[in-house]
């Protein structure tokens, strides 16, 4: 019995980003790619217009950081679903 139960209550669930993105293709793709290429395309104005880049290299530093903190998110509450259909 306490093999079932340990189980059951298992914590140890292991999530990919590969296995999010097969899930959940447009989400992942729009909070984990989606602000990178808008950081790119910043930077690619920025340059194209000839101004200062380091107001859009800071824009496209913020946009990777909230990509990375968006994904991770995204990651924790998968496996929190994972979780619960176990």
């Amino acid at each position: 019995m306490n093999g079932v139960k340990n189980r059951l209550m298992t914590n140890e669930v292991s999530v990919t980003f590969r296995e999010l993105f097969e899930e959940l293709p447009v989400q992942t793709g729009l909070f984990s790619f989606g602000p990178v290429l808008l950081g790119i395309a910043q930077l690619w104005n920025g340059y194209s217009h000839q101004t200062a880049l380091s107001f859009h290299a800071l824009f496209a530093v913020v946009m990777v950081g909230f990509a990375v903190l968006v994904t991770r998110y995204h990651l924790a509450s998968f496996r929190l679903e994972k979780l619960e259909r176990v």
